[in-house]
């Protein structure tokens, strides 16, 4: 009855393997065009302008700090910079799943065959 109920959890843990993996290949091939799109919004929304001023021209930027951040905040591509996050999380949480879920596996694998 123990080995049953080890296969079985063997088995779950399978079909967790193939779902987590699914997602991380899902995750991995999203994850370069919504950086690509996130650079492209950043440059075209004029943010890495206004962020290479605090290299260039420092003290002008704590002079005007507030106004400055305010700037900033308003040409941060807010939805591609959430969507990006969004999937970066999923990618990360995919892979911590799935290493997770590979070292069940193997332990269980080995207390079959002890």
């Amino acid at each position: 009855m123990d080995r049953i109920s080890k296969e079985r959890r063997i088995l779950i843990i399978k079909r967790r393997i193939i779902v987590f993996s699914i997602v991380f290949v899902g995750s991995l091939f999203a994850f370069f065009p919504t950086l690509k799109m996130v650079s492209v919004e950043l440059s075209s929304s004029g943010f890495n302008q206004f962020f290479s001023l605090i290299f260039s021209d420092f003290t002008v930027v704590m002079r005007y700090w507030q106004s400055f951040t305010l700037t900033l905040l308003e040409t941060l591509p807010v939805i591609s910079l959430v969507l990006f996050l969004t999937i970066l999380l999923v990618f990360l949480e995919s892979l911590k799943s799935l290493v997770k879920n590979i070292k069940m596996i193997s332990k269980l694998n080995q207390l079959i065959t002890d």
